[in-house]
């Protein structure tokens, strides 16, 4: 009986995490595009019962691939960056805060850009992590100030769904902690090879260990070797999960919000594949001999082929009993292609009305619930998600923090102003009568003209007061005051 290929145990994934694998390698395919799809050949568009080889080369090869989920997806994505991630607090934000949200990853990118490619990979993986990382210890490096100056600061990576091995929590003082996390970390360099990392919780302290895959090892068990160890000076495991799937108990096994549109987008792949051959196959009609033997070719076991076409005489061979042959083209109803492209209409239509569903309903199969979600202060799925990632940010920003040593609770500002606003417009009705009732005032006027996109984002209330200010005609020089004796 053929066994299972060895996998190392630091590679190996827990149950939960391994059962999410097929899903993330699917929407990871989708979002790559065609050519994923279409290399990934009968996974997603399969084989007909006694379909030879090359017959089914040549209909992979006519597969059309319209990717409305990606178009859904960025959509979705894009709404809480209409406006910058911002910290809350003015002047008693710490000047150390200001300059790190400007540059969270030590790659040059604010807040903002960083953001958003967590709440990309979260919405399409159901979960994305976010790993806040201090250069080595230095042993010169003694004092806030030494680091400072030495440019010694903490950075935030992204860690992919996939990527993540095993996590497992513990409960502190009536709250859930990871405990232990292991991730897979690929090189991204010819001169370094793929590693392991682990971190551990034994008590309050915090120990990692890096592990580097080995090249050609004598034994499989021998694959990894350890390569460095340390213990953190922070008191937890400095990753923070952002999550938008349905959690399935204490387990990391999530019901992903985008999994009835990613099916659905390999059904349209498939139909639409389906009626591009068809288009092909009857754009060349089959010629029919009726009456008539074939004649054989040289070899006397073959058919000989016909050549059909422009300048060409095709003969009925007459039988011994008077009649004769004929020929006749057979062509494809249209019906069927007719069928199937209102098939495909429809299925495009569903796909984007999912993608629309987040924006004006809270599902109930979203439970990524924060204190405001609760209160009823998120009006769709979107929002809660925002607020999911506001609450990722600050865990992030916190535990920074701790690196830095700096005191200092961070209270992180992500935009939700999309909620709310109909496509109808009429909620520009009801401001307009607001207004003119004088039930809300001109600032608050312009501003939610300005959240709907019906002002420019530059706009400023205050410019445009001065602005109106100076369009007052003038009646001039104002007179001297006449002295009364």
């Amino acid at each position: 009986m053929a066994t299972s290929a060895y996998i190392h145990p630091l590679m190996r994934r827990s149950s939960d995490i391994d059962s999410m694998v097929p899903y993330w390698d699917k929407v990871e395919d989708i979002v790559e595009g065609q050519h994923r799809i279409k290399g990934a050949s009968k996974q997603y568009l399969p084989m007909f019962p006694d379909e030879a080889g090359e017959e089914y080369k040549f209909r992979l090869s006519l597969a059309k691939f319209t990717n409305i989920y990606r178009d859904v997806l960025e959509g979705l994505a894009y709404k809480p960056f209409e406006e910058e991630i911002t910290v809350i607090g003015g002047d008693s934000v710490p000047t150390e805060v200001h300059e790190f949200i400007e540059d969270v990853d030590g790659a040059g990118n604010n807040i903002s850009v960083f953001s958003a490619l967590t709440f990309f990979n979260g919405i399409n993986n159901a979960i994305d992590w976010v790993l806040i990382d201090y250069p080595a210890p230095d042993v010169s490096i003694v004092t806030v100030a030494d680091a400072k100056r030495a440019n010694i600061r903490p950075f935030w990576s992204h860690i992919l769904a996939k990527n993540v091995l095993e996590v497992r929590t513990a409960v502190i003082g009536a709250k859930e902690v990871i405990s232990y996390f292991r991730v897979f970390e690929p090189s991204l360099t010819l001169d370094k090879n793929d590693c392991v990392r682990v971190f551990e919780r034994e008590g309050d302290t915090i120990t990692w260990t890096l592990y580097e895959k080995v090249e050609q090892p004598k034994k499989p068990e021998d694959g990894f070797v350890k390569i460095q160890e340390g213990v953190l000076s922070v008191n937890l495991i400095p990753v923070v999960p952002f999550i938008t799937g349905r959690r399935e108990g204490k387990s990391y096994k999530f019901m992903p919000v985008m999994r009835d549109a990613a099916d659905l987008q390999i059904t349209l792949y498939q139909n639409e594949s389906a009626l591009e051959f068809i288009k092909t196959m009857a754009g060349y009609p089959m010629l029919a001999a009726n009456g008539m033997k074939p004649k054989k070719a040289q070899d006397g076991k073959t058919d000989e082929k016909v050549a059909v076409g422009p300048m060409r005489v095709l003969y009925g061979v007459p039988d011994g009993a008077g009649g004769h042959g004929e020929w006749k083209f057979i062509e494809p109803n249209a019906n069927s292609m007719e069928f199937l492209q209102k098939n495909i209409d429809k299925t495009k239509q569903d796909l984007r009305e999912l993608g629309r569903q987040p924006l004006t309903a809270l599902s109930s199969q979203l439970t990524n619930t924060t204190t405001a979600i609760a209160a009823g202060k998120a009006k769709s799925a979107v929002t809660s998600w925002a607020l999911g990632l506001k609450d990722t940010l600050e865990n992030a920003m916190r535990i920074t923090m701790l690196w830095m040593k700096i005191d200092y609770e961070p209270e992180v500002n992500v935009f939700t102003g999309f909620d709310n606003v109909l496509d109808n417009g009429k909620d520009l009705d009801a401001l307009d009568k607001a207004r003119a009732r004088g039930d809300i005032s001109q600032e608050t006027f312009l501003s939610e003209l300005k959240r709907r996109k019906v002002l420019s984002p530059e706009f400023n209330f205050v410019d445009e007061q001065k602005r109106q200010l100076d369009e007052i005609p003038s009646d001039g020089a104002d007179s001297p005051l006449v002295q009364q004796p």
